[in-house]
């Protein structure tokens, strides 16, 4: 070990064993007005401070001076007396270490730390500087650091190197004194790149060990004990429990602590730190204590008390009002007395109510049925109770009139319903408002008259428009024609002056085909036809219920009446009934007169201008 190390590290202790008393008085004098602190009220409660005990606040300062240990893993190549040597960096037994630390509170501080280690091969000495982490308990405290700075190797083979250098690890106190701990252990990686060039490691690691002893400046006093006293609610309904709760501080935890309550707002149920206060029969409207004594059954000076307070609220009546909904019936109808009561308290609260014309009831919504109460007005008084039997009232009337002679509903008139029709592929997209010949428009007309006498009656009375197409055309192209015959035969109604509200379109494509049987039967009960245009159509059946399933039928929907349905026979005998059967009207031709004694040709054939003539 050099000479220059061994006066560098003598520097270091002389400094640190001179700063050391200085260091405590310092710290001492600062502490005794921190004490202080402890004492005072807090929030919740007045606290009163008793003696000293508990933990002590960890030291400001400490110094470190111990006997150290290195190693190092390499070897140095190098000449010694002119001859090639290779020394081994192993054991340096001899070599101290001294240090001084300074925590910024109770776990952080910055360590300086120098050493020197001196082998048969080397010496090894630093001085290094870094962040100190300790964790203080009762007995012992464990603590972490890392470390840089200089550190110097001299190697008997070569020429010292002074570089940078680490060293991380941590260690292990035990507290014997006051102001004395011992370094039960100390353990450090030290890594340094010294480099000796070619052959040789471009840096040295190894472990340093260490112990010795701590001295402790600036230890904290015995923190004076203290209690604080807090309850949960300020203010109480009476009967209503409370609950208080003591907060040690500095006692020494692991004593049992022994906790007296008193109070003059109740009674104590309970022990320990926290308390309840039932407050059952004490006065409204008035401040009470709950008072605390803690003490340490191991240590007689460790004692201290404090003080809360909580009031008991005054009560308050129940409110109420009452109304009746509706204020006016007519004899047999019903009526709902409903109240809006509370507590202000916010406590349970029941109503009941009485009235001139033996009306009676419990809750906030009472129905009354009139049926049994004479006409006139009625005076109601409701009351409400509250969980402590203070009442209040609310009032309020209603009147029942006589019941008025009703006369019985008029019946709705007749109504005649006939489905309507249209010829192929009408009405077509280009003129949706087209395709409704006058035959049709006049059915409709007629339609549309006793309609609007039947809604007078019937307002909610609705048509039900089902409109049909023969099954040649696709699903979707019978779809969209049936939609535009509904809106066609809707439209012209509307123009008629039926509400539109009051019809109800269904487009239902091919669904609902009339079969070639029924069709026939229709013809049949057709009185407008001869049996001789009955036979002539029976002949042109396929066009016939082709035609026939071009329609629109209507329904009469109405609530209380059966449901109507329009008569569906096909307009034979219409003057434009080729149009909608597939043909077309010709103008009718008078007939010739034939010579004296001779027919007129045609006869009773050419009586009717209609389909039955013309159709084949």
């Amino acid at each position: 070990m050099s000479l220059r190390s061994i006066c560098r590290t003598l520097t270091v202790a002389l400094v640190a064993w001179g700063m050391l008393p200085l260091a405590a008085q310092t710290t001492d004098a600062g502490q005794s007005s921190t004490d202080n602190h402890f004492a005072q009220p807090t929030s919740s409660g007045s606290a009163q401070a008793g003696g000293y005990a508990g933990e002590t606040k960890p030291a400001k300062w400490e110094f470190f001076v111990g006997y150290s240990w290195l190693n190092l893993n390499q070897s140095i190549a190098g000449t010694k007396a002119g001859f090639p040597v290779t020394f081994k960096l192993k054991d340096a037994q001899g070599g101290f270490m001294v240090d001084g630390s300074y925590f910024f509170n109770k776990w952080f501080g910055i360590t300086v730390d120098s050493g020197g280690h001196f082998g048969d091969t080397y010496d090894f000495d630093e001085a290094l500087i870094g962040p100190t982490i300790r964790f203080p308990t009762e007995h012992l405290q464990p603590f972490v650091h890392v470390l840089g700075g200089w550190t110097r190797l001299s190697p008997g083979n070569q020429n010292p190197s002074d570089v940078f250098g680490l060293a991380a690890g941590g260690g292990l106190d035990l507290k014997v004194a006051r102001h004395l701990n011992i370094r039960l252990a100390q353990a450090d990686y030290v890594y340094a790149q010294h480099n000796y060039g070619a052959g040789n490691p471009k840096y040295v690691d190894g472990a340093r060990l260490g112990a010795g002893l701590v001295f402790l400046a600036g230890v904290g006093q015995e923190l004076p004990v203290s209690a604080s006293c807090s309850v949960d609610k300020s203010e109480v309904w009476a009967g209503e429990p409370v609950k208080a709760t003591v907060s040690p501080k500095n006692f020494n935890p692991k004593h049992t602590l022994k906790y007296d309550w008193t109070t003059n707002g109740g009674k104590v149920e309970g022990s320990g730190a926290t308390v309840t206060i039932n407050t059952t029969g004490v006065a409204e409207g008035q401040s009470y204590n709950v008072s605390a004594h803690v003490t340490d059954p191991h240590d007689k000076k460790a004692v201290a008390s404090c003080q809360t307070t909580f009031a008991t609220k005054k009560r308050l009546p129940p409110t109420i009002t009452c109304s009746a909904k509706p204020d006016s019936v007519v004899q047999g109808g019903a009526i709902t007395i409903h109240s809006d009561a509370s507590s202000p308290q916010g406590g349970p609260v029941t109503v009941a109510i009485t009235s001139t014309c033996g009306v009676n009831g419990q809750g906030t919504d009472v129905s009354v049925d009139t049926a049994n109460i004479q006409p006139g007005s009625c005076s109601v008084t409701c009351t409400v109770t509250d969980d402590h039997q203070l009442t209040g009232s609310s009032s309020t009337s209603f009147t029942v009139n006589p019941k008025p002679v009703v006369k019985p509903p008029e019946p709705p008139p007749s109504l005649v319903l006939r489905s309507v029709y249209f010829a192929t592929a009408q009405p077509t997209p280009r003129n949706p408002n087209g395709g409704l010949v006058k035959s049709q428009q006049d059915t409709l007309t007629g339609i549309a008259n006793d309609f609007k006498k039947y809604l007078a009656v019937k307002p909610d009375a609705k048509l039900v428009l089902e409109a049909h197409a023969d099954p040649r055309g696709g699903e979707e192209y019978n779809q969209k024609l049936t939609e535009r015959r509904a809106a066609r035969v809707k439209s012209f109604l509307v123009e008629q002056g039926i509400p539109a509200d009051n019809i109800e379109t269904r487009a239902l494509g091919k669904q609902h085909q009339l079969a070639p049987n029924e069709v026939k039967q229709s013809m049949e009960d057709d009185p407008s036809l001869t049996a001789n245009e009955k036979k002539r159509l029976t002949r042109n059946m396929r066009t016939v219920v082709l035609a026939a399933n071009r329609r629109v039928d209507l329904k009469l929907e109405a609530p209380g009446v059966p449901e109507q349905l329009s008569q569906r026979r096909y307009p034979f005998s219409a003057a434009d009934a080729l149009s909608l059967i597939g043909g077309r009207e010709t103008p009718k031709v008078a007939p010739k007169t034939a010579p004296k004694g001779q027919p007129r040709k045609g006869g009773a054939k050419s009586k009717k201008g209609g389909a039955a003539g013309k159709k084949k």
